[in-house]
């Protein structure tokens, strides 16, 4: 607060605590003990309420004196005038000591926990303690018992602050209690409810025939659900000021109560409390609801933005698998039609074979919803084509653990594949020959070995191949060993493996073939390979011949290895141009 405001400010906050002192004494004061409705600490309660404690001293200054000069000027206990303003000043201090601490004014009483706190500090806590010393001294001077008079405060104060404090926020913190209006429409709604609220409660208190106390809930409450807090404070305002006005003067319901002018009084302070209770909570409960819609909408609006724009696509999935919602990137990424995808399985996208692996991970995804899972696949996108694609997914779980949907988003990744494909093609290819190099070839042996099925290994090695290399180059030897491996690999099965092992030495695994089958097709390849020519060299057509060492794929994979280099060697010792087939595996 600016120096130049601070003055008025507090003057007004003097003069306004020192009008609702001496109005509660004057009018309230009815069973010869303290007032029974103080409503003139609540301007001081917002006040405080405003302000850091270090700034608190300025405010409770102002409103003692004015106090004092209530006290001074109507009351009949004015001797001791000085410590009901000491326990006035502490009352307030209490309760926004504890408001503050527990943050119940910001945003003010916009929740039900602020709410039963606002009740508890002001209602409750700071009264009790400051009506202990303002019954000791009263107790003293007056012809009333101390428990007496601390029940009287108790209650005026208890129940004066609860109804005035949010009138109080109106006043000075319009802002922050007070939702903007929208249009004009807004303004008169809301003016016609305060006229329902006070027309009602007019009709109600002037007649004292019928207790018709009840039918002032319905206008509050219409009221507190159109206007939120606004219509709770402002209603239950002008039901305390005509309600009270009208029960001073002996009109009114409360007039059906036989008991004494006090205890009607106080029997009013209990309707507007519950009054209070009433709508007060539901506007907090009212302005959280509308705040958590706003929020959820302000939320819905940015993801929307952000599922628009995004290079990735983004599904919301029922737990089914249903498709909810698809944003525009399923446009771009598969040339769907975003609404055309909406009541759709997501499964249904994705080619059969990789459905149910994406099944597994969808069901884990339920069962974890604390966790996301990332499952790559491939799509039938709806030009035709097959693409691969990664989905990102986790469950939306309700608080008490319920699954409700799936988020998943979802990003192409075919370059990836495909570079990848290349990457996996250049690590278990020969460069030369295209063929699997020997450490992807040992695989598909040892992939060979570990099936039930029979299987044969065959090492095939080029009959003086050096003196190619020699009297035509190494060019030349390279045409050669590319004709050699087409030949291999146009021979054999889609079943079998082909490989270079190094230099003009090739495998090749026969998968589901015996080795006496194997042998065979062995013999076929070497007479093939030497009735043509695998290339041209200098003098003419090149021709050469191959060995062959064949074993059954079966037992040791290292000794079935070595039996298969030994029957090579064998064949090279007996003339080379043969198969020869390993004694033993």
């Amino acid at each position: 607060m600016s120096r130049e405001y601070r003055l008025p400010f507090l003057l007004a906050l003097g003069a306004g605590y020192g009008l609702l002192a001496a109005l509660a004494i004057s009018l309230t004061r009815l069973s010869g003990g303290v007032a029974l409705l103080w409503v003139a600490n609540a301007p001081l309660l917002v006040a405080l309420s405003m302000l850091r404690p270090v700034h608190w001293r300025g405010p409770v200054l102002a409103a003692a004196i004015g106090s004092m000069a209530a006290s001074l000027i109507v009351s009949p206990l004015a001797s001791v005038a000085f410590l009901f303003v000491v326990a006035n000043m502490a009352e307030a201090v209490i309760a926004a000591a504890l408001l503050r601490r527990w943050n119940v004014f910001d945003p003010p009483l916009a929740s039900a926990r602020s709410v039963a706190l606002f009740v508890l500090a002001a209602g409750a806590i700071a009264p009790a303690l400051s009506g202990i010393a303002a019954a000791a001294f009263t107790s003293m001077i007056v012809n009333h018992s101390f428990g007496g008079i601390w029940v009287d405060w108790v209650i005026g104060h208890g129940l004066g602050s609860l109804i005035a404090t949010p009138i109080a926020l109106l006043v000075l913190q319009p802002g922050r209690m007070v939702e903007k209006f929208a249009s004009r429409v807004h303004i008169l709604e809301a003016a016609g409810l305060m006229l329902l609220v006070a027309a009602v409660t007019f009709g109600t208190f002037s007649q004292n025939t019928l207790p018709l106390l009840f039918l002032i809930s319905l206008p509050v409450l219409i009221a507190t659900m159109r206007l939120h807090r606004l219509g709770a404070a402002s209603s239950v305002a002008i039901v305390a000021v005509i309600g009270g006005y009208m029960t001073l003067r002996g009109a009114g319901p409360i007039m059906l109560v036989h008991v004494s002018e006090a205890a009607q009084l106080q029997f009013f302070q209990l309707f507007l409390a519950v009054q209070f209770l009433i709508a007060l909570p539901v506007a907090a409960i009212l302005s959280e609801r509308a705040s958590l819609f706003r929020a959820l909408r302000e939320s819905e609006a940015r993801y929307r933005l952000l599922a628009d724009n995004a290079t990735d696509a983004m599904l919301t999935l029922d737990p089914d698998g249903t498709i909810r919602f698809a944003s525009a990137a399923t446009r771009e990424l598969g040339f769907f039609e975003p609404r055309s995808l909406v009541g759709r399985s997501a499964l249904s996208l994705i080619v059969e074979e990789d459905r149910e692996r994406v099944r597994e991970v969808h069901y884990a995804a339920l069962a974890r919803p604390d966790e996301s899972f990332s499952v790559e696949y491939r799509v039938l996108k709806a030009n035709g084509e097959i693409s691969w694609f990664e989905s990102n997914m986790r469950a939306v779980a309700e608080e008490d653990g319920v699954v409700t949907s799936a988020v998943s988003v979802i990003r192409a990744v075919g370059v990836r594949k495909a570079r990848e494909a290349e990457l996996y093609r250049q690590a278990t290819t020969d460069p030369l020959t295209g063929l699997l190099n020997r450490g992807a070839i040992r695989r598909r042996i040892d992939q060979a070995a570990a099936s039930d099925a029979p299987a044969a290994l065959a090492l095939f090695d080029l009959d003086h191949f050096k003196q190619v290399n020699d009297r035509h180059g190494h060019p030349t030897g390279d045409a050669v060993l590319l004709a050699f491996a087409d030949l291999l690999h146009d021979s054999l099965r889609g079943d079998d493996a082909v490989g270079r092992i190094g230099g003009e030495e090739f495998a090749v695994v026969f998968n589901g073939m015996t080795v006496l089958q194997a042998q065979t097709a062995c013999a076929r390849l070497r007479a093939a390979v030497a009735a043509q020519p695998l290339a041209m060299g200098m003098d003419g057509p090149i021709f050469v011949t191959v060995s062959v060492g064949l074993v059954a794929l079966e037992g040791n994979i290292s000794e079935a290895y070595q039996a298969a280099d030994r029957a090579l060697y064998a064949a090279k010792a007996h003339g080379r141009n043969r198969v020869e087939l390993a004694e033993a595996a």
